[in-house]
This record gives C-alpha cells, structure tokens and sequence, in this order.
C-alpha cells in the first residue's frame, strides 16, 4: 500500500439540494463505488401540541455505481424512507435537549420501482443532542 490515507470525496451543490455523491476510494480493486443519494419526495411535518417541533419525511434514491468482469458496468439502486421527529426538553439541571427519534426503512428498486410495501431492512434510532449552560455551577467553563 501507499501507506497515505484515502480521502472521501463528496460533491453537494446548494442550488441542488436534493443531491448528494460521494466517493471512498481506498486503492485497490475493493474501492468503495461512486454512491448518489437523491431525495425524490419529502414532506415536513409541523410541530403538534404534544411537544414535538417539526418532522420530516423523505424518500431517497441511492444509486451505486459499480463495475464487474469484461469492463461491465451497472447501477444498484434502491430506496430508503426516512422519517424524523423532534422535540424540546430540558434536563433535570436546566440544560437544553432536543431529543429525535428517526426510523430508516430500505426498499429494493426492481425495474426502477421500489417495492415500498416491504422493507429489506429497518432501522430505529433515538438521538439526544445536549447544550449544557457555562455559566452554571459546576460546568467545565466556569
């Protein structure tokens, strides 16, 4: 090996914001393909009276570029839903949460239609994003 590290190559244009392509080489024949995501329908879910501020739901097509024996080449597409929920809370100390709940279901693309009846895979994460106060007693800024 070169012994140098592979940078991740990533292209997003703010004038299209639906699009992102990024790109792992690592040197060798096993390189990580060019990958697209693109969001083919999103929704934003308003904030409700139960506490939740705002939601998303998004659609995304990813596109895997790829090569196989004799020079062929072809694209893995499949889909993935996306759906986000936050909300505001504070800590028991006074310190400000938001605190996200996000579930990611991956569908296969079969001649360019997504089976989104059945999920190959799911995924349910829970996120906790904390601001501690620094002028609080206690805190590592004081």
């Amino acid at each position: 090996g070169s012994g140098g590290e592979a940078t991740t190559t990533v292209q997003w244009d703010p004038f299209a914001p639906n699009t992102l392509k990024y790109e792992r080489p690592d040197g060798n024949i096993n390189s990580s393909p060019a990958t697209e995501l693109k969001v083919v329908q999103r929704k934003i879910e308003p904030q409700n009276n139960q506490g939740s501020l705002v939601g998303s739901n998004e659609l995304i097509r990813l596109t895997t570029k790829t090569s196989g024996p004799f020079n062929t080449n072809f694209d893995i597409v499949y889909a993935a839903r996306v759906q986000r929920r936050w909300r505001r809370s504070t800590t028991e100390e006074g310190d400000r949460v938001v605190e996200g709940l996000e579930i990611v279901k991956t569908y296969r693309v079969l001649d360019g239609i997504a089976g989104i009846e059945f999920p190959t895979s799911t995924v349910k994460s829970t996120i906790r994003l904390t601001r501690t106060y620094p002028t609080r007693p206690g805190s590592k800024d004081t």
